[in-house]
């Protein structure tokens, strides 16, 4: 996946008892999990703005009727996941004005207009607070089958 922006999601950082506790089977199906979590948060984010990390500045007065970074559709509908193994995966879009709107553009007079549910490289504490609770409930269903 050749991206734009994206983020790496790593059991031993979100959940580090999963390593230990863990099958390789049941740590790949709770890193996809956490990885569509984050995928679900950073699409949705363009409708629903309590799901973004930080309020989104008004645009510059212009005739756009579209709203907010929804032009085309082609960032938010570019968001994916990649599941890198039974350790990590990785959340981004290849869309290249993908890191500018997250991040912003002193350069350009693009004020960050974050998406994703990151802040300084953290996700932030209702994502992780899901998907504690996602985790939670696979190790538990697991647990219950064995």
């Amino acid at each position: 996946m050749s991206d734009a922006i994206a983020f790496t999601l790593k059991v031993d950082e979100i959940s580090p008892s999963l390593s230990a506790l863990a099958e390789p089977a049941l740590r790949r199906r709770c890193v996809q999990a956490m990885a569509t979590l984050v995928e679900s948060y950073a699409v949705r984010a363009f409708d629903e703005p309590s799901l973004r990390p930080s309020a989104w500045p008004a645009r510059k007065p212009s005739k756009a009727t579209n709203p907010l970074l929804i032009k085309s559709g082609n960032m938010r509908h570019g968001i994916h996941t990649q599941v890198l193994g039974n350790d990590s995966a990785k959340v981004g879009t290849p869309v290249v004005y993908g890191a500018v709107h997250q991040l912003g553009s002193s350069k350009k007079g693009i004020p960050p207009r974050p998406f994703f549910p990151v802040v300084e490289d953290q996700l932030t504490e209702n994502v992780q607070a899901e998907i504690t609770d996602v985790v939670d409930a696979l190790i538990g269903g697991a647990a219950g089958n064995a």
